[in-house]
Order: structure tokens, then sequence, then C-alpha cells
């Protein structure tokens, strides 16, 4: 088993730590074997006391209902992603990644050929954090306009800005410095020092699936960010029996920079989740992350010290254990009071509902506790110090609504916003997922407007007394009867603009939408607006790429985005276009480029004509394809490109483990159920199909969630013949199967922590070795196969692109090919075999291409011959001395690829100045007839 490390950080810039292979050395092959499959039998019984099995089948309306996050890929992926040792994921135990490790010329994401981003730049996603850059005013403006420059933080997308908000046309650029995959949650700014800002990242919403990495800060206005050491408090793990305090610093719900008489004190909600559903085990115990280090954070000199609050009044115990409240949002009364309301502990469910607060800092005060409370948000008014507003998550994750003129003596409920949409409760404008989106902000200019924001965005102007929906998210029944703007569901931030409160920028699901006057939305369609163009959030699950570089199609589904495409795509980031709405899933486009596969959740798939989208039918029912739920809510399926067969994962009465196989005619399809005792008690959760496959047979490849491989041959007839090919020390679930140059060499990857995670054979099966070698502790999710090298493999994991040069090798080294895209978890690979072109399909920065190259012996023998110095610099100059007899085209890049210096330098010794480089990481790229090296270099 791979060593584990307690988790530091998870920066970008760091070391990897070494794996080790999963052998085993028990002193005999037979007990190898045997301890094998005790280990897979654990496994195994850790998915059947799975907590998820009684919610896999649920409808987002009723996963809503129940109090569960919309999506229930995140409990499948925490299924799949267990250490089958521990029964749960680790992702806290990850060491940090070296973006600055060697990487190899003939695979893209090194400094020289970095990935090139496809889009979509017009669909954003998640979004909590916006805010006005607080520099951006008089002679610091750069264009003459104050406040048009807008920050924004995407969950699982990084840091983003906007130079002019108010321009549709202005694109977003990613924040160098801030890694791509972090899960920003919210910001604070320095009152006394606008340079000075900080962000938070880590999402406790959705049981845990968004893990941050703590704090950021920035001391030049958000030209460059940097980690904060922020030591917790609490101690370390505690195994509690049936529940596993798991410590670290994961989730940070809320940030308030509080001027105290001229200091600026900087408080931190740290937060905490139950990292497993409500429907508890004891045979699988709960994790809960961080809960004994959760709690207010304070600093008194700009995050050098930190002190956890822990004064009684924030303190309550549990299971023999002392705990203490969770910030969920701090607010600061008209008197500069600082205030916050708390959120409940997962797996204790106490501490929320409450509301605090200080004058001086050091003592704190319980204002009001509201009854089956649990998140709470403030809004204060900015003239009166007795007035807030006040929205909480109640008991069925509904949205209350309440109001305070005394300072909190009194809060009564007051009227709640009553959404248009048929399909939401007049008595809860959230729908019953107040957990998930809520919002409360009161207009700095005038106290009596207020804003609330659930599914859709509300409007009062007396106070709360009423209110008037200024958005929708569809033209569904009834909401097609208002005149008011678009917003995508799920409202998560307002954010208003610093000199005129009609304006602001919110936050959804959807990404940014810009107010340009709030004041007349509810009539007037055209004030608010998407502003998405460059925002690439988007957390696709599949890609696909057409084969034809004629057609050159991009295809995708996408979470809470639906199914997302481009055509005829042009180099660079691309506008898509919505195919299907909801979640999309498994897509494929036919080897021809005649069709395409699309899905909705669970076992629901269409065929469309392609290019065209012009004609569609439901592959394996009819009306709207909409009303099968077998399968997982994010399929696994697979379609063999020679017989015109689509294989997907379903199930027969309702229980029993299938793969639905269709035959795909040009108006209908005729699909027929596969059984067999290998998938039973074991669902599906990847398959191939054969390219290899002769006679107009279908072989498939079918990985388990049980550490099994087989194939399957004939399966386009109803006598297929089965075959289980998985390897001995198979362990874990199969997340992804390809092929070499023959049947006979497959690779085989896996979802897992903890696990050996890359298997390899060279004779269809029968042998199988482990090929990690030294890759951190990290899901794998695709792999592929360099065809011009034989050695060459890359793979794509939950922090980005590794590739290794020496696949060959005992050991491999696998090193990060992440330039151009950072680490962001990358679900799927698929390659164009006519031009070897790569697409890389990322969860949170939506979709990427690069080539397969191969470099020759010369052109290694020549970069040999090539020296420079210094790689530490300090006086502004690098030298470089060749014996190539020829000029070199040399060009400097940063980490996130943006090209800063490209000059001509002499066929033998030259001096690249570079004094103008703050300090920092960068890459010299020399180029030239036989020439292709990159050195990394340090500005100091």
């Amino acid at each position: 088993m791979k060593t584990k490390h307690t988790l530091l950080s998870l920066t970008i810039i760091g070391l990897i730590a070494g794996g080790v292979f999963f052998y085993l050395d028990t002193g005999s092959q037979e007990n190898e074997v045997v301890d094998m499959d005790s280990k897979r039998e654990k496994h195994a019984a850790f998915f059947k006391t799975s907590p998820y099995a009684t919610t896999v089948g649920m409808s987002r309306e009723e996963r809503k209902a129940n109090g569960l996050p919309p999506n229930a890929y995140n409990e499948r992926m925490w299924e799949l992603t267990m250490n089958p040792e521990l029964g749960y994921p680790t992702p806290y135990l990850v060491e940090p990644i070296d973006i600055l490790a060697p990487s190899t010329n003939s695979v893209p994401g090194n400094a020289i050929r970095p990935w090139q981003e496809r889009g979509p730049n017009n669909v954003g996603g998640r979004t909590r954090v916006l805010f006005y850059d607080p520099n951006d005013v008089g002679a610091s403006n750069g264009d003459g306009v104050d406040y048009n420059r807008v920050f924004a933080g995407g969950v699982g997308g990084g840091l983003w800005v906007n130079d002019d908000i108010t321009d549709a046309g202005e694109s977003w650029s990613l924040i160098p410095g801030v890694a791509a995959n972090l899960n920003v949650q919210c910001y604070a700014i320095d009152p006394n020092n606008p340079q000075v800002m900080y962000i938070g990242t880590g999402e406790q919403y959705t049981s845990g699936a968004a893990v941050g990495n703590g704090l950021y800060k920035t001391i030049d206005g958000g030209s460059t960010w940097n980690a904060v050491n922020l030591p917790i408090s609490g101690g370390g793990t505690i195994n509690g029996g049936s529940i596993l305090f798991s410590s670290g610093l994961f989730y940070i719900n809320d940030i308030q920079i509080w001027d105290n008489n001229g200091s600026s004190e900087l408080y931190v909600g740290v937060g905490a989740a139950r990292y497993f559903s409500p429907n508890f085990n004891i045979s699988n115990p709960d994790v809960i992350l961080s809960l004994q280090n959760a709690g207010l954070y304070k600093s008194s000199d700009a995050g050098s010290s930190w002190n956890r609050v822990e004064t009684p009044s924030l303190r309550y115990s549990f299971s023999g254990e002392d705990f203490y409240v969770i910030p969920n949002d701090f607010e600061i009364g008209a008197d500069n009071t600082l205030y916050f309301g708390t959120v409940s502990a997962p797996g204790t469910g106490q501490g929320g509902g409450r509301i605090y607060s200080t004058t001086d800092g050091t003592n704190w005060t319980l204002e009001r506790v509201i009854g089956a409370a649990s998140r709470v948000e403030i809004g204060a008014s900015s003239t009166n110090s007795d007035l807030f507003y006040v929205l909480t998550e109640a008991s069925g994750s509904q949205g209350d609504v309440y109001k305070t003129t005394d300072k909190f003596s009194s809060l009564p409920r007051i009227t709640e916003p009553n959404d248009a949409d048929l399909s939401i409760p007049a008595t809860d404008f959230t729908r019953g997922q107040a957990f998930y989106d809520l919002v409360v902000e009161v207009d700095p200019a005038d106290d009596q407007i207020v804003y609330a924001g659930g599914i859709d965005l509300f409007r009062s102007t007396n106070g709360g007394n009423s209110w008037t929906q200024i958005s929708k998210w569809s033209n569904n029944a009834n909401l097609n009867t208002l005149n008011v703007p678009f917003i995508h569901a799920d409202i998560h931030a307002l954010t208003f603009h610093p000199t005129n409160t009609n304006q602001a920028v919110v936050g959804s699901d959807g990404g940014v939408s810009w107010a340009q006057d709030l004041a007349i939305a509810q009539n007037n369609p055209n004030v608010i607006n998407n502003r998405n163009n460059g925002y690439n959030v988007t957390q696709f699950y599949y890609g696909s790429i057409a084969q034809s570089t004629n057609v050159s199609g991009l295809i995708g589904g996408a979470q809470d985005n639906g199914t997302q495409a481009v055509t005829l795509p042009n180099a660079g980031e691309n506008g898509f276009a919505a195919i299907s709405g909801g979640d999309g899933g498994h897509v494929e486009i036919d080897s021809d480029d005649n069709y395409v596969i699309l899905t909705f959740q669970f076992n629901n798939h269409q065929r469309w004509s392609y290019p065209g989208y012009n004609f569609r039918y439901c592959i394996n029912g009819a009306g709207d394809c909409g009303d099968n739920s077998d399968g997982d809510f994010i399929n696994v399926a697979e379609l063999d490109k020679n017989t015109d067969f689509f294989f997907s994962n379903s199930r027969l009465n309702g229980s029993q483990n299938a793969i639905e196989a269709c035959e795909l005619l040009s108006n209908s399809s005729n699909c027929n159920l596969l059984t067999n005792g290998l998938i039973n008690g074991s669902r599906p959760t990847a398959m191939k199909a054969s390219p290899f496959a002769t006679g107009g047979n279908t072989t498939l490849f079918v990985g388990t969630e049980t550490s099994r491989l087989i194939k399957v041959e004939n399966a386009n007839t109803t006598n297929p013949n089965w075959t289980n090919i998985s390897g001995i020390n198979f362990l874990g679930s199969v997340s992804d199967i390809e092929f070499g140059d023959t049947e006979q060499e497959i690779f085989v990857t896996m979802h897992n922590y903890g696990v050996q995670n890359i298997w390899y054979t060279q004779d269809g099966g029968t042998t199988w070795v482990g090929k990690e070698g030294n890759l951190p502790d990290i899901p794998v999710k695709s792999i592929l196969k360099n065809p011009l090298l034989p050695n060459e493999v890359m793979i794509g994991t939950e922090m980005g692109i590794y590739a290794t040069g020496n696949f060959d090798a005992a050991t491999p080294n696998w090193v990060p090919q992440i330039n151009g895209m950072t680490n962001v978890k990358v679900l799927d690979l698929d390659l164009r075999a006519s031009d070897n072109t790569i697409l890389a399909t990322t969860h949170g920065r939506g979709m990427f291409t690069g080539t397969f190259d191969t470099l020759s012996l010369d052109e290694e023998n020549l970069n040999d011959r090539i020296n420079v110095y210094p790689t530490l610099v300090e006086n502004g100059r690098i030298t470089v001395e060749q014996d190539v007899s020829q000029p070199l085209q040399a060009r400097i890049f940063n980490l996130s690829g943006a090209k800063l210096l490209e000059s001509t330098i002499g066929d033998s010794s030259s001096e690249i100045e570079v004094s103008n480089l703050k300090s920092g990481y960068y890459i010299l790229h020399l180029l030239g007839n036989g020439v292709d090296r990159s050195i990394k270099f340090t500005v100091r």
C-alpha cells in the first residue's frame, strides 16, 4: 500500500511524495492471493453497506426534499474512490504536486507545448465569490472608469478577473498562482489597506465533496496570491468508534477583516463536513472532516499568527469531546459591531441557528438561537445599527426569513418570497435546498431595499413586507408569464457596485451575471445579463472529439449545464451551444461523424444526427427519454463504432445488474439486456469496445466497482461469452480501459485512494503488472497511450495530467503535464487518430486539446550541446552558451503558459535580459533546427 502523509498544503508548488507499489509480501504466492481475496471481499462489503444505496435512484427533486445535494454524482464518486482498506476516500492525505518537475516534450502540457484551452467560454459554473476590485478607482483604474474590474471564484475552477464587467465582450482571465482546481468559497478585503485581500477555499455545503486547502492572501491588489499558514487547533484525528474525526483544514466558510480602532483584525470561519450521507451504518463509520479543528479563528497580525477563539459561549460537547460552533457568515453592523451566524456541525447537528456578536474582538455574546435552524445568513443595514435581515435553513432544508429592528432583542419571522415557478412551494423559495443556495443582501444606500436569493432572485422595497421576483431560471409553467431577466438557477452571491447600489454582480450555478439596473429588473428582461465570456469553470463528466479534421467538433456532458457542443471550433477558446439541459453525461461521436450519443441522468441516452443535430431518437425508451432510472446518475456507457452497437449500465427488473445492448439504426434502436454472474453485485464502472474485433462482432471489456475486468465476446448478440480476465492483485473500482497496438495490450486504471491505480498487460489479461511508479496516491480517471512513442503514456487524475516516458520500466516516472491547464481534475481523454489530437475533458475548467509528438535522437543530441546559467537569477541576466552553429529563438513563459519575452540569440554565447521579471519561477524555451529545449529558472 502507498505511504500516507498528513496533509500540509495543496498548493501547486511543492514536492511529490513517492508512491509505493501495492504489492504484498506475505511469503508465498498462495498467501498473496488469499490476502487479496480477503481485501476484495472487504471492499465489496463496503459497497453492500453503503449508506448511499438508499439514495441512488432519487430524482433531483427527491434529493432536495431530503436535504441532499442535488447531484448524486458526488455520492457515487465517494463510493468509487474509497480506500478499500478503510471504506472511505482519503483526499485529505494527498501531498502537493510539483509543477516544476521535468516534463516530456512529446506530450502536451509542458512549457513549450502548453495545453490549448477550447472552451466553453460562454457557459460558466457554480460561483460563490464575486467582488469589485477595491483598487480600481482614480489613477489606479487604468481605463478611466471606476470600479468595473471584478474578481470571481469558481467552485472547482480557481480565481478569475474581468477588467470590465460592463462590457459583454470582455473576457475573464484566470489568476496565476492560484490552483485552477481550488474551490473558492469566500473573500475579504482589508478596510485599512485595499491592496490586501484574502480568499478561502472549500465548500462544506455539498457533503464535503469540494475540499479546499485553506486561505490565500494577496498584498498587491490581486496580482499574486500566496497560501497563508493557518495552524489548526483541536488536535489530530480522533477515532470515536462509529465516527472518525479526521483532522485538517478543508473548509473556509467565510472571512472578515474587522477595523478595530484602526487595527485590521482577521476572522475566519473554519468549517467541517460529514463525508457521508445521512443514512449512517455503524459497520461503515462516519468520516467527519475537521470538526475538532472547526470554529472561529482570529489573527491580529495580518495572518502571521492565529488563535482559535475558545470562549465557553462558543463551545459544546459531543461524544465526550469538546467542539466549537462553526461560523457561516460574518457581517458588520452600522455601529461597527461584528456579528456572525452559524451552521450546524456535521454529524452532531449542534451549534447551528445561532447569532453571535462582539464589540471588542475578545468577548462574544450569544444574541439569538433560532429554533430548528441550521445555516444562518445575515444582512446588515449600513445606517441603522438595530436593523438586520436573517435567512435560515430551517427544518427540511427550507428557507425562512426573519427581521429584527431592535438589534436581536426580538427576531420575528416575516413574509418570504413566493416563486412564480409552480414546482417551487409558496412556503419555500429555496425548494428544499437552503443548505445549498441562500443569499441575503441589504442595499447600503437604503436599508428598506433587500435582496433574497434561492432558486431565483427577489427584491423588496419595503423592508421585507412584500417581495418582487426579479429573475427566472427557465420559461416553464408560469415563469413564462414573467417579464424578468434570466439568471441560472441556484443563487449563491450578490455584490453591489461600490458607488451605485442599483448595479451588482450575481453568482449562481451558471456562473456570473451583471445587473445594470436592479430597480427596474421586475419589468425589464434586459437589465441583467450573463457575463461568462472566457469564464471557463464548466464541470464536464465526459467529452468526445470528431474524428474528421474537417468537422473537428467537440461535445461534452456537463454538471447542471446539459450537453454542450461546438461543431466547427476555432483555434483557442470557443462558445458552445446547449444541445440539452439538466445534467449531461456520456457523449460520443461515431467514427464517421454521422451521429452523436448524448445522455441525461441515469440510463437515458439519445442518438442525434451529426453535425446538424436536426434529428434524434431515444435509444432505450420513448417519450422524452427521461423515464429510465436504471444505471448511475452519471451513467457508464460505450459505443462500438465498428458495429454501431451502444452499451450502457442498466438493471433487470430494477434490481439485477445488467448491460443494455442496443443496435443503433437510422430511426430507432433494438435493445436487449445482458446479464451474467460476473456483474451480479458488482456494477459496471467502465466499458470499452475493442477496435480490433472482426466479423461484425463486438468484444466489450467491462470494469466493475469491485476489482473485476470482464471480456464479453459477441456482446452484440443474444449469446455472448463472458470471461473474467482480472489480475490477481486488482483491488479497487475500474475507471478506464484502453488498448495499445493490439487487443492483447490493455491498460486499466482505478478510481481509488490507497491502491495500485494503473495496470498493464501484454498478453490479453493472462498476466498483469502495476505501473504506478512514483505517482501520488490519487485516483486515476483515464489513460491514453502515445501512438508515436510506445513507452509514453498519459493519464488524467484528480490533480491534472501526468505522463511518463518510461512506461516499460518496473517503476515508471510520472511527471505533471499541466502547463496551460494547471492541476484540475481530468475525467476523460479522447484521441483523434488522424492527427493525434488529444481532448482532455476536465471537471472544473472545460476542455483542452493538445497533440502527441515525437523527438528524434539527433534533436536530443543537439539539446545536450546547450548550456544555460544561472538557473537562480539574481543579477537580471541569463547566459546561453551553445555549440549548434545556428541562431536560436528564445522565449520565456510563466508557469501559466503566458509568453513574456521573445528574441533571437546568436550562435555562440548570448545574454538574455530578465531584470523586468518579478520574483518567481519561469521557463526558458530555446527553439531551432533540431533544437527544442526548455530550462526552468528562478528570479529572486
